[in-house]
């Protein structure tokens, strides 16, 4: 029999069987654990701030991360890093609700992102908020409380307790039967106006004035210059806005105000003009917390009516002739059966125009509604009616931005 060794090709300089000295460093070599690709991502800054920026932008997701290592505490505290985690999640949580005034506080969140009431710093004004500082709301990050008794306006962050307080326009007085109504908001574009955190960026304050039976009045604030704007009011008169301290929608380029009776009072930002808009012809509503302001899809128009535990919803359209009228669709929301009983008075005292969710209150206490998923939760338990406004409070709870006051929930 031939040798199979004899067989194999004879290469000058290479011997083709291995010694037993070659195998056994092959398999020292081989021995050798890999390169950690974990450990290798965890060392990349960049890397490791895409996977950082990636997380949930719930209260206390980047608490919890900063306090890992002082790498990644040292990431997370750059203001280049929350710039970038706010563009990549772009919409602020929903933090919860103020309820009538400043320190009515209604968390939305469970725990650990529960923030309670005394984690908010209230303004550092001398005077008590109550009455005399209507509180208007809130977007943006910023929120905004009117002072009658000393005639000036307060915007607030309620994350760090910052304020700056503006004085009313020149010869600006109102009567005693006058209702006033202000909104304020961002108007810094970089980033294409994603939002929190805004407090340091320009932004504009709109006042708006009306008494029964007078055209509105209104006047913008510029905080980059310093000065109010012309007053100038409506073409026509109205029917006065309401009491309610319901808060203003953006749609698009428009600040829109519901006034008494289902009317529309729409400041256009971009034109600097004031108009008003009347509610639909076909709408048998008369209680003012019957009819709620929506944003609907791109950017148009909506009104919520509640007629008999049924919610009627109307838009905004164009019809044939380029005219823009009020169009019943066809979905309609019944509410009977949807919460609890004792469902035999329900009325609107708010809206997220974030989310699309409208806040109401019944005789067992206060829900959200979410209008497009119509996923229904209830927020507060009560025996009784409660007309207090719900105003929506959005932003972003991020490492470097001390939340003020008392408190224990969250640590910031």
């Amino acid at each position: 029999m031939a040798d199979p060794a004899a067989e194999i090709p004879q290469v000058q300089g290479v011997n083709p069987t291995p010694s037993s000295q070659s195998m056994d460093g092959n398999r020292l070599l081989c021995s050798r654990p890999p390169a950690d690709p974990l450990s290798d991502v965890l060392g990349d800054d960049n890397l490791l701030t895409k996977i950082l920026i990636r997380l949930p932008p719930k209260p206390s997701s980047l608490p919890r991360a900063s306090v890992v290592c002082k790498q990644w505490g040292s990431i997370l505290s750059e203001p280049e890093f929350r710039k970038r985690f706010r563009k990549h999640h772009r919409k602020p949580p929903l933090l919860g609700f103020f309820r009538g005034y400043a320190k009515n506080f209604i968390p939305s969140m469970d725990s650990p992102d529960r923030i309670p009431a005394a984690r908010f710093s209230l303004p550092k004004s001398s005077t008590p908020y109550h009455q005399n500082e209507a509180y208007m709301g809130c977007r943006h990050g910023f929120s905004l409380l009117i002072n009658l008794h000393k005639l000036e306006t307060v915007v607030w962050d309620p994350l760090t307790g910052e304020e700056r307080i503006v004085a009313f326009p020149p010869g600006c007085t109102l009567g005693r039967s006058w209702a006033w109504h202000g909104a304020v908001l961002c108007v810094n574009a970089e980033d294409g106006h994603v939002h929190g955190d805004c407090f340091s960026s320009p932004f504009k304050l709109v006042l708006i004035f009306a008494d029964y039976n007078t055209p509105a009045l209104c006047s913008v604030y510029d905080s980059a210059s310093g000065v109010w704007g012309n007053i100038f009011s409506t073409m026509t008169k109205t029917a006065g806005m309401s009491w309610l301290r319901r808060p203003s929608i953006l749609v698009g380029n428009a600040l829109c105000l519901l006034i008494r009776g289902g009317d529309v009072l729409v400041f256009d930002l971009e034109m600097q003009s004031l108009g008003l808009i009347k509610k639909p012809v076909e709408n048998h509503g008369t209680d003012n917390w019957c009819f709620q302001l929506l944003r609907m899809e791109n950017d148009g128009l909506g009104l919520a009516v509640l007629l008999d535990l049924t919610i009627e919803l109307w838009e905004r359209k164009s019809n044939r002739d380029g005219v823009f009228e009020w169009v019943l669709l066809q979905k309609t929301i019944p509410l009977e059966g949807m919460v609890p009983t004792r469902m035999d008075s329900v009325l609107f005292v708010g809206y997220d125009e974030d989310a699309n969710v409208i806040v109401l209150t019944t005789m067992t206490g206060n829900f959200t509604l979410q209008l497009d998923s119509m996923q229904i939760k209830h927020i507060v338990k009560r025996n009784n009616i409660c007309h207090d406004t719900f105003y929506p409070y959005r932003n972003f709870c991020t490492p470097g931005r001390r939340v003020g006051a008392k408190g224990a929930d969250l640590k910031l």
